[in-house]
C-alpha cells in the first residue's frame, strides 16, 4: 500500500473506531468536508500536514501516535519513485 492510501485507511478507521462521519470529523477540524472527502476517496492523493494535525486533534492523538501503526514502516511512496525513474 503507498503512503497516502495508507493515511486515508487510517483516517477511516479512526472515524470507525469513534463512530464519527466526514461532516463530523469535518466540524471538528475545521477541514472542509469536500477536501476531506476528496481525499478519503482518493480524488486528491495529498493531504496537507496542518490538515492532518487537525484530524489527530480531533481524535485526540498526537501526530507520532498515528503514525505509530507498523504498517507505515512498509510503505512507500510509489508515485514520487516512479517519477524519479521516468
Amino acid at each position: 500500500m503507498d503512503f497516502s492510501q495508507l493515511v486515508a485507511t487510517k483516517i477511516t478507521e479512526l472515524m470507525k473506531e469513534r463512530n464519527l462521519n466526514v461532516n463530523q470529523l469535518s466540524k471538528l477540524t475545521g477541514i472542509y468536508r469536500s477536501t476531506l472527502n476528496m481525499f478519503l476517496k482518493r480524488k486528491n492523493k495529498t493531504i496537507r500536514l496542518e490538515n492532518l494535525l487537525y484530524i489527530c486533534e480531533a481524535f485526540n492523538i498526537k501526530l507520532s501516535d498515528f503514525f505509530s501503526d507498523e504498517r507505515f514502516d512498509e510503505c512507500e511512496a510509489h508515485d514520487w519513485r516512479n517519477k524519479v525513474k521516468n
